[in-house]
C-alpha cells in the first residue's frame, strides 16, 4: 500500500463491516450448541465437540463462496485452463501451496478458538470470540510492521495502525 492510497473513511467503513460480518460466525457458533451437546453425549473429548458444528457452518458459506466465483468465472471471456497452465510449472505449484497453506491456517484458526472456546467458563463465554477476533488483527497488525510490509505507507497509517493495536490490547484487558 503507497501513502496516497491509504483512505481512513474508506477503511473504518470496511473494518466496520468486516466486524459485523464476522459476528455472523459468531452468531453461528452459537446457534450450534445444541450440536456440541449432542458431540458431548456421545463422549467427544470437550476440546473437540464443536469440529463437526463447522462442517455445517463454513459448508454454508463453501458454498455461497463456490457460487460467487462460478459466477465471476461465468463473466470472464477470456478464461482459458491451457493458459493458465501454461504459466511455469514452480508458479503455478508455489501458488497452490500457497493456497492450500492459507486455507489449512484459516481452518486452524477455528480449530484453535474451539480449543480455547472450551476452557473458558460458562459465565464468561461472550469474551472468547471478542479475544479470537481482537488476538487475529493484533498479530495481523504486528506481522506486518514486523515484515516490514508498512514501510512505503508513510507515517499517518503506521500510526493509525499502531494506535489500533493498542485500542485492542487495552480493551482486551478490560473485557478480560
Amino acid at each position: 500500500i503507497k501513502a496516497e492510497e491509504f483512505n481512513l473513511k474508506k477503511g473504518l467503513v470496511l473494518a466496520v463491516m468486516c466486524g459485523i460480518f464476522s459476528a455472523g460466525m459468531s452468531f453461528a457458533m452459537n446457534a450450534a450448541k445444541p450440536m456440541h451437546e449432542a458431540a458431548a453425549a456421545l463422549g467427544v473429548d470437550p476440546l473437540y465437540v464443536a469440529l463437526p458444528s463447522y462442517v455445517i457452518i463454513m459448508g454454508g458459506g463453501a458454498i455461497i463462496n463456490l457460487g460467487f466465483c462460478f459466477i465471476r468465472l461465468a463473466k470472464v471471456k477470456d478464461l482459458s485452463l491451457k493458459a493458465d497452465f501454461s504459466l511455469a510449472k514452480p508458479l503455478i505449484t508455489h501458488n497452490v501451496l500457497l493456497s492450500a497453506l492459507g486455507g489449512l491456517m484459516w481452518y486452524l484458526q477455528f480449530f484453535f478458538y474451539a480449543w480455547g472456546h472450551a476452557r473458558i467458563p460458562a459465565q464468561y463465554d461472550y469474551i472468547s470470540w471478542m479475544l479470537h477476533m481482537s488476538f487475529y488483527v493484533l498479530c495481523g497488525g504486528i506481522v506486518g510492521l514486523v515484515l516490514k510490509e508498512w514501510n512505503n505507507a508513510g507515517r499517518r497509517p503506521v500510526t493509525v495502525l499502531s494506535l489500533g493495536c493498542v485500542v485492542i490490547i487495552v480493551a482486551a484487558n478490560i473485557v478480560g
